[in-house]
């Protein structure tokens, strides 16, 4: 009978002292290079000499630097500055309707930020639920009307702005909520 133990050998790869010789040269060439690199440093500000055969054109010039001199122009006065003129018109927040949906499971959320709408002066046109999905409380706004959006995000502390989506009316701002408005 044969035995069904066998001893396992492990046999380790041994190089030629050629290639262990020419590895450790590469490799201490690469190190002197990279010393002789970090000693001597780059030569971009080292100055260039110049072919001129006068020994005063390789020293620098002894220019004198001119004094600064005082100027005699008035300061101008101070004058009153009036209140900046406002760069975009005024929202009128009663002409523009306002769609209220609530993206949550809090009941009543839409209603209770739609009667806060209508306090801050805006129209709500319609209080209701979403089903779709959105990451924060939001105000969408149809093409063109992003500063109205702007400035009912503003007027209730919401942070985001975003154009209108599928589902949403196309003539009305749309508040989508999936908390609380602070």
């Amino acid at each position: 009978m044969s035995d069904h133990r066998r001893t396992v050998t492990r046999r380790a790869l041994v190089l030629p002292t050629w290639a262990l010789l020419a590895v450790g040269g590469v490799v201490v060439l690469a190190g002197a290079w990279l010393a002789w690199l970090l000693v001597t440093g780059p030569d971009d500000d080292a100055p260039v000499a110049s072919a001129s055969s006068s020994p005063a054109a390789s020293e620098p010039s002894a220019t004198p630097t001119p004094e600064p001199t005082e100027t005699t122009e008035p300061e101008p006065e101070p004058t009153e500055t009036s209140e900046p003129e406002p760069t975009e018109p005024a929202v009128d927040r009663s002409s523009i309707q306002v769609s209220v949906l609530n993206a949550s499971r809090t009941q009543g959320l839409a209603r209770t930020v739609g009667q806060r709408v209508t306090a801050e002066g805006w129209t709500v046109g319609a209080v209701g639920n979403w089903r779709g999905y959105s990451a924060a409380n939001t105000v969408h706004y149809p093409q063109g009307r992003e500063a109205e959006a702007r400035q009912l995000a503003d007027d209730l502390g919401i942070q985001a702005v975003a154009p209108i989506v599928n589902g949403m009316s196309g003539q009305r701002l749309t508040i989508v909520l999936v908390g609380p408005v602070s």
